[in-house]
């Protein structure tokens, strides 16, 4: 009876419900795990849906008051040319879906009247794609190569012209630049749109997947374990050495089977 018995009884009370917290805790675990992955890329839905709110906004704004200006009124024409004194350029590699595209940054050095003064960037697409053994596309202007340049009428001078310097004496077409920022605002608009449109789809994705995955863990870790969760309870008494009174242990579990011989 002493040792089989109570070998019975530290099995269903010890090391039995042991092994299935073990479980239960893994498996919680992973269901956490899941849900704050998921949570996570909802939150980078979330963001993108900011951005492309924010893009949208800009974007209207931009092309709007683009739409707005009048180059003819806003410049005029100085009444000297401008002399390109150097010619600064850089190159940059981007890759996007569709593959590698190199371009080509140049920007100028000018005098007038004695003065010297930068103009904007001007980027130039390279054919070939990648940057490496590609062609470099020529610049707009060359050192010493006398340009007509434009001066602004009005203070401050709106963004979308673009000044590359503090007086925004300019050698770029003050009228090309207005169409350079229409396209700006629709470019900023079609961006804004598309990470609006991403960032709701994965939401709507993903949504759903974390609340379910919350619901199971709750479900997982409200449910009893097995072997503790039925049947009758009973405070098993075992006897001493002799047979006779007890060893003062009472060990609460499962009844199990019938006590022979006490």
């Amino acid at each position: 009876l002493g040792s089989g018995f109570l070998a019975q009884v530290c099995c269903q009370t010890s090391l039995h419900p042991q092994s299935l917290v073990t479980m239960r805790a893994a498996a919680i675990g992973l269901s956490l795990a899941y849900a704050c992955c998921l949570a996570f890329v909802t939150l980078i839905g979330f963001s993108a849906i900011t951005t492309g709110i924010v893009l949208l906004i800009e974007g209207d704004n931009y092309g709007d008051t683009a739409e707005d200006l009048s180059p003819q009124k806003d410049f005029s024409k100085l009444p000297e040319s401008c002399v390109i004194e150097d010619v600064i350029h850089s190159y940059r590699e981007e890759e996007d879906g569709y593959g590698h595209h190199c371009y080509d940054d140049y920007s100028y050095v000018f005098s007038y009247q004695g003065g010297r003064y930068r103009s904007r960037g001007n980027a130039a697409l390279r054919y070939d794609g990648v940057c490496h053994g590609s062609q470099r596309r020529s610049p707009v202007f060359v050192v010493g190569e006398e340009v007509p340049c434009w001066e602004p009428n009005v203070r401050p001078v709106a963004t979308q012209y673009n000044c590359g310097n503090d007086m925004c004496y300019k050698i770029f077409d003050p009228e090309n630049e207005v169409e350079i920022a229409k396209d700006t605002g629709d470019a900023m608009e079609a961006a804004g749109l598309s990470s609006l449109l991403s960032g709701i789809l994965c939401c709507c994705c993903c949504a759903p997947a974390v609340w379910y995955a919350g619901k199971n863990r709750g479900h997982a870790s409200e449910q009893p374990m097995p072997g503790m969760d039925a049947g009758p309870q009973a405070a098993v008494v075992l006897p001493d050495q002799y047979g006779k009174g007890t060893q003062g242990q009472v060990v609460q579990g499962r009844v199990i089977g019938q006590v022979q011989g006490a």
